[in-house]
């Protein structure tokens, strides 16, 4: 099954849809999948981010809150950790995972292309595997630019395709083939991971990645790529 070839909109309709219908067993398949290496890659994330515990931090495409909750135990009581997705049923489950009485962390509904917050309100922006979902990208990039201070940082952890040559072949095979085979038996539907190689496979290069970001205003870009180049985080400064 394709990428639909579809207006931003329907793809938002397709992408909410898929994510309503996983959105209970998403954590539990994402680590599955990764073999737990997707924890680790959010671990260096905000590690790469050097918090002191002040800052205020937005997490775009935040899903099922694990980055979003990370952070937060890294900025305690003296920061703020603002999760947004333009699903309410992943949100659903993020709440579900905050302790009663945590003042730092709160989860709202917001489109990553139409931020809901006024221009420089955050020290960073993150966004963990959900870039890729995005169409207009130069949108969703200009939005992170608008709600960051001046000197603010951006942060993008997404799936990306392996460098070395002897890893495609296997990655190609375990990604379109076992793990929609996978999913089917759990979920009853291949119809998410079969979307989600080939996100992976149209998500612009790093190179390309980072052109996006330099020519929507960012500065200082530098791209950290791990695991074979299954997982990159991408870092830029607003200008």
């Amino acid at each position: 099954m394709p990428v639909p070839n579809i207006s931003q909109e329907n793809r938002d309709i397709f992408i909410k849809s898929i994510f309503a219908s996983i959105a209970p067993n998403i954590d539990f398949l994402s680590s599955f999948f990764s073999f737990g290496l997707d924890q680790g890659w959010r671990n260096r994330l905000v590690s790469r981010m050097a918090l002191n515990g002040r800052e205020s931090v937005l997490d775009v495409c935040c899903g099922t809150g694990k980055l979003a909750l990370l952070i937060s135990e890294k900025v305690c009581k003296g920061g703020s950790v603002t999760g947004v997705d333009f699903s309410e049923e992943m949100l659903r489950e993020a709440r579900k995972k905050v302790s009663p009485g945590s003042s730092n962390i709160s989860f709202a509904v917001s489109d990553a292309k139409n931020l809901i917050f006024r221009d420089s309100s955050f020290d960073f922006v993150t966004v963990s595997f959900g870039m890729r979902n995005i169409i207009d990208t130069a949108a969703a990039l200009k939005e992170a630019y608008r709600v960051l201070k001046p000197g603010g940082r951006f942060y993008c952890l997404e799936l990306t395709s392996p460098n070395g040559r002897w890893v495609q072949p296997l990655y190609t095979l375990y990604c379109f083939r076992i793990m929609p085979f996978i999913a089917r038996k759990v979920l009853k539907t291949d119809v998410p991971y079969n979307y989600l190689p080939r996100s992976i496979k149209a998500f612009p290069s790093s190179d390309d990645f980072k052109g996006s970001l330099e020519s929507c205003g960012f500065g200082n870009v530098a791209v950290h790529s791990m695991s074979l180049g299954i997982a990159t985080i991408y870092e830029a400064v607003k200008r």
